[in-house]
């Protein structure tokens, strides 16, 4: 079996299809669950990380659901209402950017690989 570009061209896009579409999954459920999703996060991350196992755990975990709490963590100090607002609001900036970023992203694969 032959591997041709456009299986790799494809491959490529899906995953940067599947990093950014968990990043808002798991910033929407967060707006819904919110204490849950955040301490199911910190179970998930080790802090300190001293074995190469748990850095790599870490790095998947921040790289695959790390934006989400950054957010939620940094409008924390705000009443219940208005963290939700913002976070809704970001949760909708991030959609866009992830639309934008994934267009650009699929630009330059199509530009490498085309």
């Amino acid at each position: 079996m032959y591997v041709y570009v456009d299986y790799i061209t494809d491959i490529i896009k899906l995953f940067i299809i599947v990093v950014l579409s968990t990043q808002f999954a798991y910033g929407c459920t967060i707006l819904l669950l919110e204490r849950t999703m955040l301490d199911y996060y910190d179970l998930a991350v080790y802090r300190p990380a001293t074995t190469n196992f748990q850095k790599f755990t870490n790095a998947f975990q921040k790289g695959m659901f790390g934006s989400g709490y950054y957010i939620y963590t940094k409008i924390g100090k705000y009443n219940w209402f208005v963290r939700k607002i913002l976070y809704l609001l970001s949760l909708i900036a991030q959609g866009v950017l992830s639309i934008i970023i994934y267009y650009i992203l699929a630009w330059l694969v199509d530009l490498i690989f085309g």
